[in-house]
């Protein structure tokens, strides 16, 4: 049993004792007994314990196997016909001392009995937990610099490296160079090139590559397939759309640092595009349409990391200056069929762009029909 129940069940019990003998006393006051009969004072007599005496003080209790009870002291009192008014002592005692002895002897149980004669034992139990020892402070210069130990087992977000241009091309010039150079010399075409074109066929979903010597006219070199191209026939109109562009177009930037892996910036909107928003009343255009690696995409043309590298290496040999790109919804250069998804309408001046993108694909000569694909592309080995 805890200390503090011990506690608790002692001072019940105490509790208990001084309100029975004070009920007790106050009854044998109130109401004294003549031959079992209650009887009440008369309307003249005073209460014996209610006479006028000099100043209270406390008596000492007697014991109670030889003190006779308040019955017997009154039965005594009022012998031999003496008037019921008692003259008593000066001094009062206490109602505290009129415990009749009839209320016998209380019993507690034994771990009453032990708590009562241990007072050290009234205390509250509380339990402490052994104190674990405080980890020393390190000095903020060491906090703010922690050492390379801490991190073990920690997750930590790795960031990614920054490349400048120079050193994302040192990196992957020298196995890119030597595939695309190899794709030149199967063309036959003169590496390094002077200039060289990218034409995009949306519904083919295909990039070629064509070159140029300083003094010499378009060569095809390579055609580059398309993993991923949003939208449909048509240009783009607005931000949001997920349109990939149509028209011609340059190279403004090459990005070393794209989250699919490389690519070049196409500049669109150009000039045209521009001039035929204000025209319509559109304002937000959107941009940053590229050609990348991966195979994901919304609005850019992915082709791949292997060929999105071959690009960007040549691109960085040429110089932006020297690429031009032309995006068509179709290819312009063979005669449609009427089975052929028509093109998309759109607003009235697109006629008259598609003239002007079939005008500038003359200048480059479709390559060879493709013979049946062999097991390599079908693998998606070869591109």
């Amino acid at each position: 049993m805890k200390a503090n129940q011990r506690f608790t069940m002692v001072a019940t019990a105490l509790s208990c004792i001084v309100c029975a003998g004070t009920t007790m006393a106050l009854v044998s006051l109130d109401a004294p007994e003549t031959n079992g009969v209650v009887k009440g004072n008369s309307a003249g007599e005073l209460r014996p314990s209610l006479v006028a005496v000099g100043e209270p003080v406390l008596a000492s209790l007697p014991h109670p196997a030889t003190r006779p009870s308040l019955m017997q002291e009154q039965a005594l009192t009022r012998s031999a016909d003496q008037p019921s008014v008692t003259t008593l002592p000066e001094l009062r005692p206490s109602r505290l001392s009129f415990v009749s002895p009839d209320v016998g002897e209380l019993e507690f149980s034994d771990d009453v009995v032990e708590a009562a004669a241990h007072p050290e034992s009234w205390s509250v139990e509380v339990q402490q937990r052994p104190a674990t020892a405080a980890k020393p402070r390190r000095p903020a210069a060491a906090r703010s610099k922690p050492s390379r130990d801490s991190k073990v087992g920690k997750t930590r977000k790795v960031r990614k490296k920054r490349y400048t241009l120079k050193q994302r091309l040192a990196e992957i010039s020298p196995a890119a160079v030597k595939r695309v150079s190899a794709k030149f010399e199967a063309a036959k075409v003169a590496w390094p090139p002077h200039k060289i074109a990218l034409l995009g066929i949306k519904d083919e979903k295909a990039l070629e590559l064509y070159a140029r010597p300083k003094d010499g006219d378009w060569s095809f070199v390579h055609r580059y397939k398309v993993l991923a191209a949003s939208g449909r026939s048509g240009p783009k109109l607005q931000r949001g759309d997920k349109q990939v562009p149509e028209g011609i177009y340059r190279i403004s930037y090459l990005n070393p640092n794209s989250a699919y892996h490389v690519s070049m910036r196409v500049n669109y909107p150009n000039a045209f595009d521009r001039k035929m928003a204000r025209k319509d009343g559109r304002k937000d255009l959107g941009g940053d349409i590229m050609i990348h690696g991966k195979n994901v995409s919304a609005g850019c043309l992915a082709v791949g990391d292997n060929s999105a590298e071959e690009l960007f290496v040549l691109a960085a040999e040429v110089g932006k200056r020297n690429i031009k790109v032309v995006i068509a919804p179709t290819d312009f250069r063979h005669k449609r069929d009427e089975n052929q998804t028509p093109l998309h309408k759109g607003p009235n001046w697109v006629p008259g762009l598609y003239e002007e993108i079939k005008t500038a694909m003359t200048d480059y000569r479709a390559p060879p029909p493709q013979t049946a694909p062999g097991l390599l592309s079908l693998l998606g080995l070869q591109q």
